[in-house]
């Protein structure tokens, strides 16, 4: 999915390996207005899209083909420490708050969630 464009200095990332709820959370939060919002369906194609510039927030599923949520959000906040990264998952029961901490993440938003709930979340970590 292509970059929205939006005058901002901001810049968020989507990361979703299924494309249609990739491509709507995109939409959904690009039209809030706060950020250039790009969303990717692979943790590998994030990575790539991570070396291009500051990050403020990422969303990653927790369950993706080739590297958990879990791992790419280590990833993603090893380079980019200051972004606010939110996991998305059906199942956290194993999450602790120190394995959500050394991960980097600062939110998880449990599945099913609304397009509100999401918006909510976005606006206040923005």
């Amino acid at each position: 999915m292509n970059p929205t464009p939006i005058h901002s200095t901001r810049r968020w990332l989507i990361v979703d390996d299924n494309a249609p709820l990739a491509g709507l959370l995109t939409l959904t939060l690009a039209d809030l207005g706060l950020a250039r919002v790009e969303g990717v369906t692979s943790p590998a194609e994030a990575c790539e899209r991570a070396h291009d510039g500051a990050l403020d927030l990422i969303i990653t599923d927790r369950d993706m083909p080739g590297c958990d949520g879990l791992e790419l959000a280590r990833r993603l906040h090893a380079e980019h420490p200051a972004a606010k990264i939110v996991l998305i998952s059906a199942h956290t029961d194993d999450l602790s708050a120190s394995v959500l901490d050394r991960a980097g993440v600062c939110a998880v938003l449990q599945k099913p969630f609304s397009l509100t709930r999401l918006e909510a979340l976005a606006r206040a970590l923005a």
